[in-house]
């Protein structure tokens, strides 16, 4: 009985070890597949995002000072205040970095 224990074990050892590779193996495929599919959209949009930025300003006037700010939906909404000015509330398109809406908050000073 003791034989027959040890032989199921060993089997069952062998099956998961065996199948533990076979997940290693599909994710690897999954990663080639991903990296092979995104990879070259994402190696074409590089230069383009990261140059967005550095052409790009807010023309936030000197002095201004972001108070706040949330990221959700691809937009960036910030809290600035201005001096003499008060505050606003500025959006910001995350995918090209132009400004979207910029909403002057009365009596905020």
């Amino acid at each position: 009985m003791i034989t027959y224990l040890k032989i199921v074990v060993i089997v069952l050892g062998v099956l998961i070890a065996a199948g533990v590779a076979v997940i290693g193996v599909k994710l690897a495929e999954k990663n080639d597949e991903l990296a092979e599919r995104g990879g070259d959209a994402a190696a074409d949009a590089a230069p383009e995002a990261a140059a967005a930025p550095a052409r790009r300003g807010l023309g936030l006037p000197a002095g201004a000072q972001v108070r706040r700010m949330a990221v959700g939906e691809g937009r960036l909404v910030l809290a600035v205040a201005v001096p003499g000015a008060g505050e606003r509330i500025v959006i910001v398109d995350l995918r090209d970095g132009r400004m979207v809406a910029e909403i002057a908050l009365e009596g905020a000073r």
